[in-house]
């Protein structure tokens, strides 16, 4: 694995969150086992309080109408293959058929897996983006690494990762700026801790359905999923 300079991190810092970061990642159906089965759920009654308030690079990302009847909260990671998966395979029909259309709001959180420092520089460069292209240009970069998530993790990274920033207008300054920023650390970080003590995850990519612990193997499953929290949450 290619070294990667986070140069402006402290070491405390880094291995603070590594401490937290290194959850399971594996294809769908070994997340499934792993958790139970596609049908295990863990039920929550109190609401998500995460803060709604922050904007820009330390805002919630989301997908979709603020008064969706269903909410789906993915915890996962840039350099998960099996996250990168779902996204290829799985969320464009997703998107297409729930989330366009106003029947689902969806909320990505960062989950990182191992190597953990460059699925945090990842994470951390989509954050920067965020601030100068809003959530359009968080999930811009997003979605790059999970197309390229091979490109850049196993050969020159840093260069890879420069090519992406790019895309949103970073330049390599702004790139060095953005890997040292702490509070992109912190929320990452706070987002892990609300992730397995809320939700108990544990792995990736997990999927929280108005409130209960999912995990889906195909969009078949996920849709099925999705029509019946609908259907429960308009009758």
């Amino acid at each position: 694995m290619p070294a990667f300079p986070l140069r402006a991190l402290s070491l405390p810092s880094l291995t603070a969150l590594l401490a937290l970061a290194l959850a399971a990642c594996g294809d769908t159906a070994e997340t499934d086992a792993a958790a139970g089965g596609g049908d295990s759920v863990v039920d929550i009654n109190a609401p998500d309080t995460i803060d709604a308030s922050k904007t820009g690079a330390l805002a919630e990302m989301v997908r979709g109408v603020e008064d969706a009847p269903v909410t789906v909260i993915e915890y996962a990671s840039v350099t998960c293959p099996g996250c990168a998966a779902f996204h290829e395979q799985v969320y464009p029909s997703i998107k297409e058929d729930y989330i366009d259309t106003g029947k689902v709001r969806f909320v990505f959180r960062e989950f990182p897996t191992a190597p953990a420092e460059l699925s945090v520089a990842g994470s951390m460069l989509a954050r920067c983006a965020a601030d100068k292209g809003g959530q359009d240009a968080y999930f811009l970069v997003v979605d790059s690494l999970f197309k390229t998530q091979r490109k850049w993790i196993y050969g020159d990274t840093r260069d890879e990762l420069l090519k992406i920033a790019s895309q949103v207008g970073l330049d390599e300054a702004a790139f060095n700026e953005c890997v040292g920023r702490q509070e992109l650390i912190d929320l990452i970080n706070e987002n892990i801790t609300y992730g397995k003590d809320k939700y108990d995850v544990k792995s990736t990519p997990s999927f929280i359905v108005n409130g209960s612990l999912r995990h889906f193997s195909n969009a078949e499953d996920m849709a099925k999923a999705l029509d019946a929290a609908l259907e429960k949450a308009e009758s």
